[in-house]
């Protein structure tokens, strides 16, 4: 299964990914999360010797270390199809995917102005809007009912 939460910069998406993948991975489900870096340039990274490996021309390295293992791989071009081809031999329950809203997947529409919100109720396949809230515990109200609805289709599909 995979769900987008999409919205513009400072409207809640990544606090409510991390609320999502920490309740349904705590409740066993396996959650892979994909994050669009829009804001121009390469996302920061720490400059370690994979990183100096990618600086000094190669297209992908790799570290491993007690079962983590992180992965910088430079490409022209990467779109949701090329990453979904990356992680298709990964075992997961849920694909959460934060941005790209004009990928065509389910979605969850996080506003934060009147004129955002305009622009964002043209997007298709919208599942639920979350409005703009000033405190964490208005949004957690919102969210949690994403979550719910989440673990009811993650169950579905394992019956």
């Amino acid at each position: 299964m995979i769900l987008q939460f999409v919205g513009f910069q400072n409207s809640g998406k990544t606090t409510a990914m991390e609320w999502t993948i920490q309740s349904l991975s705590e409740k066993g489900f396996k959650v892979i999360a994909i994050k669009h870096h829009g804001h121009g340039g390469p996302p920061n990274t720490l400059v370690k010797d994979s990183t100096k490996y990618n600086n000094a021309g190669a297209i992908a390295s790799l570290v491993e270390g007690d079962g983590v293992l992180h992965l910088e791989l430079t490409q022209q071009h990467w779109n949701i199809e090329k990453m979904l081809s990356l992680i298709s031999s990964l075992d997961y329950d849920l694909l959460l995917i934060e941005g790209y809203k004009h990928e065509h997947y389910p979605k969850v529409v996080f506003t934060s102005s009147g004129e955002e919100h305009a622009k964002l109720t043209s997007l298709f396949n919208i599942q639920f809007t979350i409005p703009y809230c000033q405190n964490l515990e208005d949004k957690w109200k919102h969210v949690s009912k994403v979550i719910a609805w989440l673990e009811g289709e993650l169950v579905k599909k394992e019956t």
